[in-house]
């Protein structure tokens, strides 16, 4: 017997680490209101962008972070958090894969305000969604915007001793918007700022952006062209989706931390993957898929021989498990994410909504889910050991056939996989 992964799980770590900015916004007593996103590469406090394309490319990256590895409510704590967010998200070009009231999307100042940008963001209201003009000064191009603004920002280093003009406009445009100035860095200009009445405060002298990082899973740019096909073929049923999505524990765990949201988040919590993709519905997909894309994959691909391996524990700990088959799957793919990535379990799944059976099994080994997951494991040693033929004494007779025959489905999967017809339906 053969198995798919060495001592060092195929001798890559499919992961990357991901960074995110984070700057707070307060109120007039000092209290953080929300907080700001921002796009961040490595541990770098700043960005540097240029053209439409890499703001695109940004925006898809930050919301990636948010929601697929930090987890919204980790971020915010309950607070809004507010995206800077290009044309292409106003306009309906590339979706977004999230429910309104988890963000405040901003309109950034280098975007031309037009019939077509008014429609998205009219639509985006409708949808529920807040809208925050970002670094406005007074530009009579953008007062449509404003109209139809949540939150109106403006830059006091830009606007400078216009500062009370511009809150007047905004006042006697949209009466009901909130006033947040930014980069705001003395005591003396907050003071200003108190005076004149603004709401919201955001600059150096409040709060320093910070970069957080986290090691994390990337998905694979061939598992995400081949679900947008797969979900465009309207005769496609779920099973087929999760089967697809399942190749790829990077994507499978990013969805189940935006169905964790508390938009989606089911109050016992998350059982398996098929149910996060039925309640995260095609639509939404989608456009995470895509965005994901959008995004860039960050680094390579999960090797085969680890993908291989992470696959084959889920397969046994299901065959193990027939009567919660789902759960069990679930439990094994996160497991042998979490060990190619030598993450903990409870890292790995920080921000997950998952049912305490799931959770339980994932990290303490407890319950029926946890006592297949463990079998697994253990015979996953003894081959590792050189003992294959040996049956440890917690682990159930048939095992090692169950594992063979979960090895042989886990390798023709990832080869179908990763052929150039993509899996078979």
């Amino acid at each position: 017997m053969t198995v798919s992964v060495d001592g060092d799980l195929g001798g890559a770590r499919a992961g990357t680490t991901s960074s995110l900015g984070l700057q707070a916004i307060h109120t007039a007593d000092r209290e953080v209101f929300g907080y700001e996103l921002l796009h961040r590469t490595g541990t770098v406090n700043r960005a540097r962008l240029s053209g439409e394309a890499e703001h695109d490319r940004a925006t898809a990256q930050v919301v990636a972070a948010t929601f697929g590895e930090f987890g919204v409510e980790e971020l915010s704590g309950g607070r809004p958090l507010f995206l800077n967010a290009t044309r292409s998200f106003f306009t309906g070009r590339v979706q977004l894969p999230f429910p309104p009231g988890s963000v405040v999307l901003e309109l950034l100042e280098d975007v031309d305000v037009d019939r077509r940008l008014m429609a998205g963001l009219v639509d985006l209201r409708r949808r529920g969604f807040r809208i925050a003009v970002d670094d406005f000064d007074g530009e009579t191009s953008r007062i449509p915007a404003v109209l139809h603004a949540d939150y109106v920002k403006i830059d006091l280093q830009v606007t400078g001793e216009r500062l009370p003009e511009v809150l007047d406009l905004v006042r006697r445009v949209n009466p009901g918007a909130v006033l947040v100035v930014e980069r705001v860095e003395t005591q003396a200009q907050f003071d200003v700022c108190l005076d004149l009445g603004v709401d919201l405060f955001q600059g150096y002298l409040l709060h320093r952006p910070e970069v957080l990082q986290r090691q994390t899973l990337t998905p694979s740019h061939l598992t995400c062209v081949q679900l947008v096909a797969l979900l465009s073929d309207t005769d496609a049923d779920v099973g087929q989706v999760v089967d697809l999505l399942s190749q790829d524990p990077a994507l499978s765990l990013r969805v189940l931390k935006t169905v964790s949201s508390a938009a989606h988040a089911p109050r016992g919590g998350i059982t398996s993957l098929r149910q996060a993709v039925v309640m995260l519905g095609r639509r939404e997909l989608m456009g995470w898929v895509l965005l994901v894309l959008l995004a860039g994959s960050g680094s390579a691909r999960v090797p085969d021989e680890t993908l291989a391996w992470i696959f084959a524990r889920a397969e046994a700990c299901r065959a193990l498990r027939p009567t919660a088959a789902e759960p069990a799957f679930t439990v094994g793919l996160l497991s042998g994410a979490a060990e190619a990535l030598a993450f903990d379990p409870v890292e790995l799944t920080r921000g997950c909504a998952l049912d305490p059976s799931v959770r339980d099994a994932l990290v303490a080994g407890a319950g029926p889910l946890g006592v297949a997951l463990t079998a697994v494991r253990g015979h996953e040693s003894l081959v590792l050991a050189g003992s294959e033929g040996e049956t440890a004494p917690d682990t159930a007779a048939d095992v090692a056939e169950v594992y063979l025959r979960a090895q042989v489905t886990a390798r023709a999967r990832v080869a179908a996989f990763r052929s150039p017809q993509g899996p078979r339906r």
